[in-house]
């Protein structure tokens, strides 16, 4: 009934408004605007954004959720250079030719195109898939210049933190009592990159793709991270900058969603929508 009080509210509120007046990593409008706070979950529109957080605060208290996912690659991490820069870059000395434009337009038609040897496109070192993407976006399958691209992505050279500040806000939050997750679509390469970017002993469970068989939208690896840290998944919340992979797969799986780079910006925005200051 509360929830259902809150739609409500956000619907009156809407009308009287209307009334007066995303290697390397690269929803429909409506005609009507009160239909389109209709179909959203309560929270996702700006008015009802408050109206949502109180809701959960007087379900939860101060501390809204028990856990934080967080998505990896585009939102924990970011590459440090242009993916196709440095498959340029690196390429020219195996005669690679493409304009970095070019590599980049091969690289998302590649990546957008189902992966027919498994269902998984991220298996154990997922280097099957990673040949196929470097070598249709580039046109060069020398197998030498693939180890050498594949092993730069694996090193603190080719990534870093996306918020400087995220290991303070990490601290507080699991000072709160917050579980902290990791949950990604990646190879097996991760943890040890985590490793190198110092940034692992900050996450109590990390479920990768490559390992639990299972990837975003796939609910199964959001329901595996909250396992791994003893919560229930409308206990969580998950934060990512795929909107599909990250905001839907997790609502999916019933956790609370937050989109990087639109609904929240920083990890302090994060702690601070939780109910924890920074």
């Amino acid at each position: 009934m509360a929830l259902m009080a809150t739609r409500t509210k956000v619907l009156l509120l809407h009308r009287v408004v209307k009334n007066g007046g995303a290697f390397g990593k690269v929803g429909t409008m409506r005609s009507s605007s009160t239909a389109v706070v209709e179909s959203r979950p309560v929270g996702l529109g700006v008015l009802g954004l408050k109206d949502y957080e109180d809701y959960r605060r007087s379900l939860y208290g101060e501390i809204t959720h028990k856990a934080l996912l967080v998505d990896a690659a585009g939102t924990l991490l970011v590459p440090s250079q242009p993916m196709a820069q440095i498959y340029r870059t690196i390429g020219e000395k195996y005669g690679v030719k493409y304009s970095e434009d070019e590599i980049l337009n091969r690289y998302r038609r590649a990546y957008g195109q189902p992966w027919g040897r498994s269902r998984l496109r991220y298996v154990n070192d997922a280097r099957p898939f990673w040949q196929y993407i470097v070598s249709y976006s580039t046109g060069c399958s020398d197998s030498q210049y693939f180890e050498e691209l594949y092993n730069y992505y694996s090193t603190n050279k080719a990534w870093h933190l996306c918020d400087p500040d995220a290991e303070n806000v990490f601290r507080a939050l699991r000072k709160a009592g917050v579980k902290l997750g990791v949950v990604s679509n990646f190879d097996t390469r991760l943890r040890p990159l985590m490793r190198s970017l110092n940034c692992d002993h900050w996450f109590d469970a990390v479920a990768v793709s490559a390992e639990v068989e299972a990837e975003k939208p796939n609910p199964t690896i959001f329901l595996k991270a909250c396992d791994l840290l003893g919560v229930k998944p409308e206990d969580a919340v998950h934060v990512g900058d795929d909107r599909r992979n990250d905001i839907w797969g997790a609502r999916d799986a019933g956790c609370d969603a937050w989109l990087w780079g639109s609904e929240v910006h920083s990890f302090k925005e994060v702690a601070q929508r939780i109910g924890v200051q920074v």
